[in-house]
C-alpha cells in the first residue's frame, strides 16, 4: 500500500481508518501530536485520539523519546505507548504489533517523518500516512537535516492522489 499524505493529523478521519480495516493506530508524538518542546498535546489532537478510541480502533504512542517523557503524554489520552521505539528501527513498532490482537494489515503508522516513522513501517509493511508537522519551530539540527535528506521522497508522497481526501 502507497503511503498517504495528509496536512494534518485531524484530517485523518475515523471513516478513513474503517475504509482500510484499521484496528490500531501507532501515532508519533513529536510534531504529530505535540508541538516540539510543548509538555502537554492540544485538546484538538486529544479530541481526534478519543474520537478513534471511540470507534474502536486502538491507539497506542509510539516515541523514539524516553518512558519519563512519553508516559505523562500517554496517560493524559488514556493510551498505551511504546517509548524508545528507535525508529526507523522496526523494533518499536514490533513490540506494538505484539501487544495487539490486530493483524498486520489492520495496522496503520501516522507520523510527520520520512526517515523514521514512514520508513520505520515500511521495514514491517505496514500501512503508513505521512502528516505535515505541526511546526518546524525548534526542531533538532539533526531532524532538520533528516528532513532536507528525505525530501524527495516526502515531496513524492505529497504529490501524489490521495483518495482519502476531498478534492485530490
Amino acid at each position: 500500500m502507497k503511503t498517504y499524505f495528509f496536512y494534518s493529523l485531524l484530517d485523518v478521519t475515523v471513516d478513513t481508518l474503517k475504509q482500510l480495516s484499521i484496528r490500531c493506530v501507532l501515532l508519533d508524538i513529536d510534531n504529530t501530536i505535540r508541538r516540539i518542546g510543548a509538555s502537554v498535546i492540544e485538546s484538538k489532537f486529544a479530541d481526534w485520539i478519543d474520537s478513534v478510541k471511540s470507534a474502536g480502533i486502538n491507539v497506542i504512542l509510539c516515541s523514539n523519546n524516553f518512558k519519563r517523557n512519553v508516559a505523562p503524554i500517554a496517560k493524559s489520552v488514556n493510551c498505551d505507548f511504546i517509548s524508545f521505539c528507535l525508529k526507523p528501527s522496526p523494533l518499536g513498532f514490533l513490540r506494538a504489533y505484539f501487544r495487539l490482537s490486530a493483524k498486520h494489515n489492520e495496522i496503520v503508522v501516522i507520523g510527520d517523518q520520512f526517515f523514521t516513522d514512514i520508513l520505520g513501517s515500511k521495514l514491517l509493511l505496514l500501512k503508513s500516512f505521512l502528516v505535515e508537522p505541526i511546526s518546524l519551530t525548534h526542531e533538532a539540527a539533526t531532524v532538520k537535516f533528516r528532513r532536507k535528506l528525505t525530501s524527495a521522497f516526502t515531496n513524492k508522497i505529497k504529490s501524489r492522489d490521495n483518495p482519502y481526501i476531498k478534492g485530490s
